[in-house]
């Protein structure tokens, strides 16, 4: 039961979380918001909840190098939503063609795991390609339908 718990918290609640965003991503497209301006609000909810945060859980000491790689996982986000909400505005695209594919992301995070963390000897081959084909194969299906 103890192995449960960082799934649902780490995992599961998240995933409904960041499916919940998509949809308001897509009501502030509708409602004229561009993504610079959607960005800077999304940005300070962000900047918000990490205060409540800090203020919830005392944050543990920080490092330079520690606050690089937070920094540089915010710009990847910040670009990679920008992105998103920008499709959203400019093309009117429905989110539910889009986020199929964003969500192939899994896949782009297990590379790079494997590549530069080290992580290839943990996973097994056969499961990664089988799993690989089915991500891929689900997205399109899903963003087509």
């Amino acid at each position: 039961m103890n192995s449960l718990w960082p799934i649902v918290i780490g995992g599961i609640l998240p995933a409904i979380f960041w499916g919940i965003t998509a949809i308001f991503q897509k009501q502030s497209a509708t409602a004229a918001t561009g993504s610079a301006v959607y960005l800077i609000a999304f940005g300070a909810a962000c900047a918000l909840a990490g205060l409540i945060a800090a203020l919830i859980w005392r944050p543990a000491p920080w490092t330079a190098e520690g606050l690089g790689f937070a920094a540089t996982a915010g710009a990847c986000f910040a670009v990679g939503t920008g992105l998103i909400s920008f499709a959203l505005f400019a093309y009117s695209v429905p989110v539910s063609k889009l986020a199929p594919i964003w969500s192939c992301n899994v896949l782009v995070t297990l590379a790079i795991g494997a590549v530069f963390l080290g992580e290839a000897a943990e996973l097994n081959i056969l499961k990664l390609v089988a799993g690989t084909l089915l991500i891929i194969s689900g997205a399109l299906l899903v963003s087509g339908a």
